[in-house]
């Protein structure tokens, strides 16, 4: 059952990766863009940076969710490994998820929080809400609350 849902999450986040790709590849051709433009037509593109810099926000955000389903994120284990017993390992395994879900909780009022307070400004060049930038965060924390109630839930599935 836990390997079922593992794989459904993978493929619901799937179009997350798609996005993401489809990110790196505008940045890339925008900084690619901006730099011939300007040392060969000594023009910059006024609204180029601030696409990139919105970009690599949201793909900051969107980038560590996704990995967190695939469970690429830095651990660090010298308890778990230390440890034999299985039932210590599970309840320090959920100390951990109950402190990270803790943090994306935080993350998701703080960042709602600045989102409103920022809406009704508008970006330099753009002119577009300058909460945009700032919503990233609390979706990307949603997005990896999402992973970390799964993995607790994991947890409880397991024998032993």
């Amino acid at each position: 059952m836990s390997q079922k849902n593992n794989d459904f999450l993978k493929r619901a986040y799937r179009p997350l990766e798609l996005l993401l790709i489809l990110s790196v590849i505008v940045v890339f051709t925008v900084v690619l863009v901006e730099v011939v433009s300007r040392y060969i037509f000594h023009q910059s593109i006024a609204w180029g940076a601030e696409v990139c810099q919105t970009l690599l926000v949201w793909m900051t955000f969107i980038g560590a969710a996704v990995a967190l389903v695939g469970g690429e994120h830095m651990e660090i284990n010298v308890a778990m490994d230390r440890t034999r017993s299985p039932m210590i390992k599970k309840i320090l395994l959920l100390l951990g998820n109950l402190a990270i879900l803790l943090f994306l909780a935080c993350g998701i009022a703080g960042g709602v929080r600045l989102v409103q307070r920022t809406w009704s400004m508008t970006t330099t060049t753009l002119q577009i809400p300058a909460g945009i930038l700032y919503m990233a965060f609390p979706i990307g924390c949603l997005l990896m609350m999402i992973v970390i109630l799964r993995n607790i839930v994991q947890l409880f599935g397991r024998e032993g």
